[in-house]
């Protein structure tokens, strides 16, 4: 049976949660994932191995994230400002937080003004992340229409093919999906990329309409669609992590 505990690794400006798990295994196994660490052990291994393997667990983390620190932005330890600018699908937005004594988490734009009001009783990183969320869900809310309008514009002057639902949520794994029921799925983060770059994933998914793979078919349907796509994968590439809220 397995058993977990969890604890906070902290380091210069970063904090991950770390989760220990004691299973049926023969082997140790590191990883990282959207939500924090994952240190998986033999459910017999002894507390004084244990203690090691966690030190060990600190070290790789430390390696992997200053490696490329862009990409581990989400478990930064700094703080949101009280008010900052952020531009989001070409237009500047001002953000104000606002904290106060409450339970529970709330926000609204008001013209080219996102204000949110927080509990005070959130942790950084729980403030952090709810922050992320909140603007994720609200400039979807906002965009909703203007982005779907976009995705028709594409596919009639390209693909023409039948899709039913446009839907935008916060997503790190991905910038885009088509299911089998013909949803086009796109993360809100694409917001924050220039518009060819964008284009681009709305054309990606759209040819997935047509071919559910990434076979050279797809890829010559992507071609035909936007000669220069490659272009745009490596801004993906370089800048996608950066893309955040």
């Amino acid at each position: 049976m397995a058993s977990k505990s969890q604890l906070l690794f902290e380091f210069d400006n970063y904090a991950i949660p770390l989760s220990i798990i004691k299973e049926w295994r023969t082997s140790v196994r590191i990883s990282i994932a959207k939500t924090g660490a994952f240190l998986r052990l033999p459910n017999y291994m002894p507390s004084p191995l244990v203690k090691v393997e966690i030190q060990k667990a600190k070290k790789w983390l430390s390696k992997t994230v200053l490696k490329d620190p862009a990409s581990f932005d989400r478990f930064s330890s700094f703080g949101y400002p009280n008010q900052f600018e952020k531009v989001v699908y070409g237009k500047t937005f001002t953000i104000e937080i606002l904290r106060k004594e409450r339970k529970t988490n709330s926000g609204k734009i008001e013209g080219q003004i996102l204000k949110l009001k927080l509990s005070d009783q959130l942790s950084a990183f729980q403030e952090k992340d709810v922050i992320k969320k909140l603007q994720s869900r609200l400039f979807a809310q906002y965009f909703h229409n203007q982005f779907s309008d976009r995705v028709e514009q594409i596919n009639k002057s390209t693909y023409r093919k039948t899709y039913n639902s446009v839907n935008l949520k916060y997503n790190r794994s991905n910038w885009g999906s088509c299911s089998s029921q013909n949803n086009l799925n796109f993360s809100t983060r694409l917001l924050l990329t220039p518009e060819p770059v964008m284009d681009y994933v709305i054309v990606h998914e759209l040819a997935h309409l047509s071919e559910m793979n990434h076979s050279s078919r797809f890829w010559n349907l992507v071609e035909q669609a936007m000669p220069s796509y490659k272009e745009k994968e490596k801004w993906l590439k370089k800048h996608g992590s950066q893309c955040d809220f």
